[in-house]
């Protein structure tokens, strides 16, 4: 059951513009770049292919330090240090591929679901695995035919988020929406595709019920979305820039970015206060990363990587 919220009054801000390349330093007073410090997870290409992540890497921000801990790709990570991604199952150009949950001694389990014919560039028939704050359920979106969302030709064919348990078993299934991404409290945010006039929409904690709750601000689709520590904020891509959702209260609306490559995903610092941007260029994503605090122009930092980094990404 899907219950709209509305809102009287939004509040769209622009928190701070910053430049990719060729940023003037600012002299008008000194100021020492803040350090940025934790373990950051994404995915590189692997297997001489520049066009499809196939690894899944960890960066130390202290050391600079990359190291290689899966092949797959769509990894992310949550704060016990357990992991879901997709992984390879098959050889060919067009192969299964399957969801998987690693636990925190670095295991991987057996897969949860097996994505048919999977490629990432042209047949991506599962995408954006999330674990659940407890450990327990696992969230991921795949495509297929449904009673909703029109796929031309006259046959219903969309985009799900599909809820199952560690061994697979099925818990929930949503028609018309993608990206999940959990709240700390257990509730799932998923972004509403065109089908269903984009919208950020939120279940409760029994994932049985659905309401929106962007305020009707965000109605074309949005993307890679990432709830703060305490669940009191959403980021997420819209229009190639990175943008906000307040979760708590009246939902206010502001960008938080100005970059000029397009955003394609970002991840919060554990402790809140900060956010890791990947971007793209062209058909390859930029290889580095860009680390900020929300509202702090002079807090920008470019990492350069060395690798091509695709997101998701995690901040652990």
């Amino acid at each position: 059951m899907h219950r709209m919220v509305k809102y009287a009054a939004v509040t769209v801000g622009l928190v701070f513009a910053v430049r990719l390349a060729h940023r003037e330093p600012d002299t008008r007073a000194p100021h020492a770049a803040p350090t940025y410090r934790g373990v950051i997870t994404f995915a590189t290409t692997g297997n001489g292919d520049p066009f499809h992540p196939g690894v899944v890497q960890d960066l130390d921000l202290a050391s600079g330090q990359l190291t290689v801990r899966f092949d797959g790709l769509d990894a992310s990570r949550t704060r016990s240090g357990e992991l879901a991604f997709v992984q390879r199952l098959a050889a060919g150009v067009y192969a299964d591929h399957g969801v998987v949950v690693v636990d925190a001694r670095g295991v991987p389990g057996a897969p949860v679901f097996v994505c048919k014919g999977f490629r990432y560039s042209d047949n991506r028939t599962c995408a954006a695995p999330k674990l659940a704050p407890n450990g327990r359920l696992v969230a991921f979106v795949t495509v297929g035919s449904g009673a909703v969302c029109d796929g031309g030709y006259g046959m219903k064919w969309g985009s799900f988020v599909v809820v199952t348990d560690r061994r697979g078993a099925e818990v929930a299934r949503f028609e018309g929406y993608s990206f999940p991404e959990w709240l700390p409290d257990g509730r799932l945010l998923m972004m509403g595709t065109q089908c269903r006039r984009g919208g950020i929409w939120l279940t409760d904690g029994s994932l049985r019920s659905m309401s929106r709750v962007d305020g009707d601000q965000v109605n074309t689709p949005a993307a890679a979305p990432a709830a703060s520590p305490d669940g009191g904020t959403l980021a997420f891509v819209w229009n190639n820039q990175l943008w906000s959702l307040k979760l708590v209260g009246r939902p206010e609306l502001t960008q938080l970015s100005a970059l000029s490559k397009p955003v394609t995903s970002a991840a919060w610092s554990p402790d809140g206060s900060s956010l890791a941007v990947l971007m793209f260029d062209v058909s390859m994503p930029v290889r580095s990363l860009a680390l900020f605090r929300p509202g702090d122009q002079k807090s920008v930092v470019f990492r350069d990587l060395g690798v091509y980094p695709y997101g998701p990404i995690s901040w652990r």
